[in-house]
Formats: C-alpha cells, sequence, structure tokens
C-alpha cells in the first residue's frame, strides 16, 4: 500500500512535466503548431478550461471545484520556451471514486475537449514513483489539461509566444 506521501503531488507539478513532455511534439509526433501569443491563449484556454470544469462540476456532483488564486503565471524553460499556467482548482470531495478511477472521465470530457481542439483523454497513468493518479488531454500546440485525483485538481497550461517571459506579459493584448 502506498503512503499518503507517496500518493499525493501537486496539481502545478503534474502540468509543469506534461507541458515540458508535450511541447517537443504535437499530439501525432510532429513538431507543434506554433505557440499563440499570450492574449490569444488566455481567451481560448480559458474557454477550454471553464467547459471542463463546468462539466465536472455538473456530472461529478460529489466534488466542489475552488480556483486557485496565483493562476495565471508565466515560467520560462530551459530551452527558452514560455510556459503559461493558465489555471488550476482544487476539488474539494472524491473525484476518484465516482470517476471509476477517472477512466469514466473520458466519456464525460472527450466530447467538450474536441469541441476546444484537443485529442482525447489520455489512458489513466498510474504512476510508478507513486505519484498522483491523473489523466491529460493535449493540442497541436502543446497545450496540456490535466485532471488528477488526490487530492483532486484539474489545470491546463501551455507554450506562449512573448517577447518577455514574465508577468508584465499577461497584459498583453
Amino acid at each position: 500500500m502506498r503512503s499518503m506521501f507517496q500518493v499525493r503531488r501537486t496539481g502545478a507539478t503534474l502540468l509543469a512535466v506534461g507541458v515540458l513532455s508535450s511541447c517537443t511534439a504535437g499530439a501525432d509526433g510532429n513538431p507543434p503548431e506554433p505557440a499563440p501569443p499570450v492574449d490569444t491563449a488566455r481567451t481560448e484556454y480559458s474557454a477550454a478550461y471553464d467547459d471542463v470544469v463546468a462539466a465536472l462540476t455538473r456530472d461529478v456532483p460529489q466534488v466542489e471545484w475552488v480556483p486557485k488564486d496565483r493562476f495565471p503565471h508565466l515560467t520560462e524553460q530551459p530551452d527558452g520556451r514560455c510556459v503559461l499556467a493558465l489555471a488550476e482548482s482544487l476539488g474539494e470531495g472524491d473525484l476518484y471514486e465516482p470517476s471509476g478511477g477517472l477512466a469514466d472521465l473520458a466519456a464525460l470530457l472527450d466530447p467538450v475537449l474536441d469541441e476546444h481542439g484537443f485529442d482525447p483523454l489520455s489512458e489513466v497513468v498510474y504512476p510508478d514513483d507513486g505519484g498522483d493518479v491523473y489523466v491529460t488531454a493535449t493540442d497541436e500546440a502543446g497545450w496540456e489539461l490535466t485532471v488528477s485525483a488526490y487530492p483532486p485538481v484539474v489545470g491546463i497550461s501551455g507554450p506562449v509566444d512573448t517577447d518577455r517571459c514574465d508577468e508584465s506579459a499577461l497584459d498583453e493584448g
């Protein structure tokens, strides 16, 4: 049995790992589409995120989603890419059991994700290192939406095109 320490991993860590891996190739294995400008990303990906949270709220009422207040924020990666962590919410309640161990989320979220240009949710990931159980969806620009189980977290992040990768770029528009 895994200890709670082994099972817990923050959503932000999952987002960072997912974005780092998803930005090197598009969902089809080809180079990703160009990163969108910050203002375009905020508009388009906020809509996708909001629709996913709305679907989770509607169809998994056991979990109440509370937005974290440190979002959005930008992080420059070692290779020079700028990643926008746009939004993240922490779920209060049990997401794992009512979602069939997250496996049932595909039927709920894939249509929503498709409307926003994302590929279907991944298979449920059970990390070998004892990290959190999660599912992800990516789009052609390398953006990734992650839903994790312990604690329930939903977040979205991806690369953006900006001349400056600091908080002042969030005012672009």
